[in-house]
């Protein structure tokens, strides 16, 4: 209530000093109940907010919608990506590559000026997960890995930046109780990765690859634990998982199986990068022209982003798998990092800079 309707409703009890005599007439009592029924509607009138007020402050108006132009294009492939990542390079940030999984198999992979260098033939991987700093024999050697859906196994590679050779690297049996539906990096240390290994049901464990000296990549099996539906993508963050699944949309689960946050959105790809010190997550859902963006840690919508024309370059029409990288590819537009997603209406991987992503999420104020 503000100060003025409060003391102007006090005013109406108490200026008439022959109130109280005057209470007991005819004519008061027959007007008594009209009369404090005028003061409450006069006291809630004072305590309601303007219509102004209401607008501004009350009012939820939904998700933001933005644009974004797109940066570059790449060389169109041959067939539709299953998932795309990144190989940075720490000591040459503009020798970075962009890495995809064709649907017809193996791995494709692009420098940053979006050329296709590398058709390395294989089998079909539903997922990929890239570990750059690992050390193989003592040198440092990005590995990939990859979910073989069709055979229940993963699949290792090595990635040599000086050749731009990718070869295969056999790893120990690695066997998934409940089968390979999916994969993604849970974490990378000192002479090790962890990997999340999605099952073709509601389940997933976690694998630890570490270079043993042996002829192959030894591998141990850290963890398992139930998700809330079967899922076929994850990402993580900060230690926990977010995961899909089309019957079940989105969920934030730690590594015990606890759910911490759930949201029925559709999604086929996920991404999760720091914005302005608020950690988003990025989805698509292979329909959708635009991308849906979420709190990664409630998963509450904050903002849905269009990727419209640049410079001689389409926007992105129908987007699909995504990846994101705070990593420096060089360049001005990248030595923040990018974003790249496949565009299945012409089937060309697409990048955004990451800090044109970052200003189209959060302005600058103006003034």
């Amino acid at each position: 209530m503000n100060k003025f309707g409060f003391t102007t409703a006090l005013s109406s009890i108490h200026s008439d000093r022959n109130y109280a005599a005057s209470a007991n007439a005819p004519g008061f009592r027959r007007f008594a109940p009209l009369l404090a029924t005028t003061l409450a509607l006069g006291l809630l009138a004072a305590c309601s907010p303007s219509p102004d007020e209401i607008t501004q402050e009350e009012i939820d108006t939904g998700p933001a919608e933005l644009t974004v132009f797109v940066t570059a294009a790449f060389q169109s492939a041959d067939s539709e990506s299953l998932a795309v990542d990144f190989i940075p390079n720490p000591t040459s940030p503009s020798l970075g590559r962009i890495i995809s999984a064709p649907s017809d198999g193996g791995l494709d992979v692009f420098n940053t000026d979006g050329e296709l260098i590398i058709e390395h033939a294989g089998a079909r991987l539903s997922g990929l997960a890239v570990a750059p700093g690992f050390q193989l024999r003592g040198q440092e050697l990005p590995l990939v890995f990859g979910a073989i859906a069709d055979s229940n196994t993963i699949g290792s590679f090595a990635f040599v930046r000086e050749q731009n050779v990718i070869f295969e690297v056999p790893l120990a049996d690695l066997s998934p109780v409940d089968g390979v539906a999916g994969l993604c990096l849970l974490r990378e240390g000192v002479g090790f990765v962890d990997l999340v290994i999605l099952g073709d049901g509601a389940s997933a464990e976690i694998w630890r690859v570490m270079d043993s000296g042996d002829e192959t990549l030894s591998v141990t099996q850290r963890g398992s634990f139930a998700l809330p539906a079967p899922a076929r993508e994850c990402v993580s963050d900060n230690g926990d998982i977010l995961v899909s699944a089309l019957s079940a949309g989105i969920a934030r689960v730690d590594t015990d199986g606890n759910v911490l946050a759930q949201n029925a959105t559709v999604a086929t790809s996920l991404a999760v990068n720091t914005f302005d010190g608020m950690q988003l997550v990025l989805v698509t859902n292979g329909a959708d022209a635009s991308l849906a963006t979420f709190g990664a840690t409630d998963l509450e919508p904050f903002a849905t982003v269009t990727i419209e024309d640049g410079l001689s370059t389409p926007g992105v029409d129908r987007p699909g798998p995504i990846s994101v990288s705070s990593a420096n590819f060089g360049y001005t537009a990248y030595s923040g990092g990018m974003v790249a997603v496949f565009d299945a209406d012409d089937s060309r991987v697409k990048v955004i800079s990451l800090d044109t992503l970052g200003r189209s999420l959060f302005p600058a104020p103006e003034g």
